[in-house]
């Protein structure tokens, strides 16, 4: 007989070697059991009290003597079924303390998170995370890479920022001050560095979120979620801004 779908349900080897074995002896003592299975005698009567407590193994007393029977196989579905219902049990309490786990990932999250994205693939999930946030979205050390780097999605991404009401600051190079038509876009205020300031990359700011970019045909970005780290730089942010002109 294959016994794989015993230890399937729960049961270890000997237990499973036991219990059928007592079905083949019917009622015993517990001598001829143990001469049956070849284990030693403590360790049978361990796994009897084991099986008893599973409702698969039961005994009646006959001159101070246990005799053991195994219940009839109909009670392993009876088993099962006991194993879902405290499993359901398990589940439901699990269930009830989701929001306090959540809320322990999310601390930890914020304090600890730091993550590299590469390609347009990486940048677009940066960009729907800043949609899905809803606050206040701040950049600086623009390049104009975003437009000439993803196309349609750039009026797309920013379309949907308006619409959903978030404010865009975008501080750029004071050499790209000619190039630059972002002041059609609705809700933006866009200010130049002076000259003599150049910034070699692209910093993003919302929520809890910071987002450093290096644009290449294979862009890169590395964000850190971290609450104090990120009201860091929307204070530098605001250094910048006063010192940019409009």
């Amino acid at each position: 007989m294959d016994t794989a779908i015993f230890q399937e349900i729960g049961l270890t080897k000997n237990e499973t070697k036991v219990y059928l074995t007592l079905l083949e002896l019917g009622s015993t003592s517990a001598g001829p059991l143990i001469k049956n299975v070849g284990m030693h005698r403590a360790a049978v009567y361990n796994l009897l009290d084991l099986l008893i407590s599973k409702g698969l193994v039961s005994y009646v007393m006959q001159a101070n003597r246990k005799y053991f029977q195994a219940q009839d196989p109909e009670c392993l579905v009876e088993y099962i079924e006991m194993k879902r219902r405290e499993l359901e049990t398990k589940e439901n309490e699990l269930k009830r303390l989701l929001p306090e786990l959540q809320k322990k990932r999310k601390l930890i999250t914020e304090e600890q998170e730091g993550t590299i994205y590469k390609g347009k693939k990486g940048l677009k999930s940066i960009l729907e995370d800043i949609l899905k946030t809803k606050s206040p979205f701040l950049v600086f050390g623009a390049t104009g890479q975003f437009k000439e780097l993803f196309g349609a999605y750039f009026i797309h991404f920013h379309n949907r920022r308006a619409k959903a009401n978030i404010s865009l600051k975008i501080i750029y190079n004071e050499h790209l001050r000619v190039q630059q038509r972002e002041r059609e876009l609705s809700k933006a205020e866009i200010h130049y560095l002076p000259k003599e300031y150049i910034t070699p990359s692209t910093t993003y700011i919302w929520s809890n979120s910071v987002a450093v970019i290096q644009w290449s045909s294979e862009p890169m970005a590395f964000v850190i979620k971290s609450k104090s780290i990120a009201d860091s730089y929307k204070s530098f942010f605001n250094v910048l801004w006063k010192s940019a002109s409009p």
